[in-house]
C-alpha cells in the first residue's frame, strides 16, 4: 500500500522501534549476558517486519484529523503493537514448530544455534518463551511510559489486557484444532477474527483512536472493521501459505499443509474432496515435496474451493465498506481507510 498516511507511519514507528530499543531499552535490559543480546536480537528482529500493525496506531490519527501530524505518543503506540507482535509470534513460532520467520531464523532457532549439544532444541524453546515474554511486558512499559492523559493511559492499558487475553484464548482454540481431525468452519473464522483479526487491525485501529479522542461510536466502528479487515487478512494469508513462494513470505511454502493447519482452504477441500483422494493424505506429513504441493494446489482449483473462499472475501469487504458508509470521517481519512481495505483484500505477500 502506497498511500503516503501509511508510508509516514511506517517510517515514524521504525524510528521509534529503532530509539527505543537503542536508547531507552538499555536501562530495562542492562542484565548480563542476556539483557544486551536479547535488546540486540528483538530490535533485528522487530525492524524485519513490515510494521504495519505498529503503523496503523499513527496511521489511525491521521484518518481521524488528517490535517495534524500525529504526536510522539502515536509512535510509541506504535512501538507498543510491534512488541506485542515480536511477543505473539516468538510463542506462536515454538508452538508451530516454524524454524524461519520473516525470512531469517526463528527466535526460537537463534537460541538453539548458540549451542551444539544434544539439548539444543529445548534451550531454545526455553529462552524464546522467555524473550516472548519479555516484549509483552516492553510493551506495557511503553504505555506506562506515556505522557498522555491518565484517563486514556489506563484506557490502553485495560485495552491491550483485554485483547491480549482474547488473543490468547483464541490461540488455545488453534493449538486445540491442530490435536483433532477436523475442525468447523465457524470455529476456524472464530479463531480468524480473535487471534489475528482483532490484535491485527482492531487493537491499533482503536488504539490509535483513544490517542485521538474520537468519539466512542467511531472507535466501536473501527473496532468491528478490524474485525473484516482481519478475517479477510488471514484468509489472504492462507492463500499465500498455499500458493506463495517461500523467499516471498519469508516461511517454506506450504508448512500450513505440513501441519495440517485448520484453515478455511483445508475445511472446503476436504468437504469437497472424496474419502479416498489422496490429496488428503498430504495434509500432516512431513514428506510433502513440490508434487504434493502442485497437487493440492490443483485441488483447491478444481474443486471449486478458491471461488468459494474468494466469496467469503467478497462479504467481508462489502461489511466493511458499510461500515466505512457510517464513520464519519474527514475525505482524505476515508480515502486513506478505502484504500488500506482494497490493499488488505488483494495482498500477494
Amino acid at each position: 500500500m502506497n498511500h503516503p498516511f501509511l508510508k509516514e507511519s511506517i517510517h515514524m514507528v521504525r524510528s521509534a522501534i529503532d530509539t527505543y530499543l537503542s536508547g531507552e531499552a538499555r536501562t530495562l535490559l542492562s542484565l548480563e549476558p542476556w539483557g544486551p543480546d536479547l535488546r540486540n536480537r528483538l530490535h533485528e528482529y522487530a525492524l524485519r517486519g513490515k510494521l504495519v500493525r505498529g503503523a496503523l496506531v499513527p496511521f489511525t490519527w491521521r484518518v481521524l484529523r488528517p490535517e495534524e501530524e500525529p504526536p510522539e505518543q502515536a509512535a510509541q503506540g506504535g512501538v507498543v503493537m510491534e512488541m506485542l507482535q515480536s511477543f505473539l509470534l516468538i510463542h506462536d513460532d515454538i508452538m508451530d514448530q516454524d524454524d524461519t520467520r520473516r525470512g531469517g531464523p526463528a527466535m526460537h532457532k537463534q537460541f538453539e544455534l548458540l549451542l551444539q549439544n544434544s539439548g539444543k532444541e529445548q534451550f531454545g524453546r526455553s529462552m524464546g518463551i522467555c524473550a516472548g515474554d519479555v516484549a509483552a511486558f516492553l510493551a506495557l512499559e511503553r504505555i506506562s511510559s506515556m505522557t498522555v492523559d491518565p484517563k486514556i493511559r489506563s484506557d490502553l492499558t485495560a485495552l491491550v489486557a483485554s485483547e491480549i487475553i482474547t488473543t490468547g484464548l483464541a490461540q488455545m482454540q488453534d493449538v486445540h484444532h491442530g490435536y483433532v481431525e477436523n475442525a468447523a468452519e465457524e470455529a476456524i473464522m472464530q479463531v480468524y477474527t480473535y487471534k489475528t483479526g482483532r490484535y491485527t487491525f482492531s487493537l491499533p485501529l482503536v488504539f490509535g483512536a483513544h490517542l485521538a479522542e474520537a468519539p466512542p461510536e467511531t472507535v466501536e466502528l473501527l473496532s468491528s472493521l478490524g474485525e473484516h479487515l482481519g478475517r479477510i487478512f488471514q484468509i489472504r494469508d492462507d492463500q499465500l501459505g498455499v500458493f506463495g513462494e517461500s523467499d516471498r513470505i519469508g516461511k517454506p511454502a506450504g508448512s500450513d499443509i505440513r501441519e495440517d493447519k485448520k484453515t478455511i482452504f483445508r475445511e472446503a477441500l476436504f468437504r469437497s474432496l472424496p474419502e479416498d483422494d489422496p490429496v488428503r493424505m498430504y495434509f500432516g506429513t512431513d514428506r510433502l515435496g513440490s508434487g504434493e504441493l502442485e497437487a493440492v494446489r490443483e485441488a483447491i482449483k478444481r474443486t471449486g474451493v478458491m471461488e468459494y473462499v474468494n466469496e467469503l472475501v467478497a462479504a467481508e469487504q462489502r461489511s466493511a465498506q458499510a461500515i466505512l458508509e457510517h464513520l464519519e470521517l474527514p475525505h482524505s481519512g476515508e480515502e486513506a481507510l478505502r484504500e488500506l481495505l482494497a490493499y488488505n483484500e488483494a495482498r500477494t505477500r
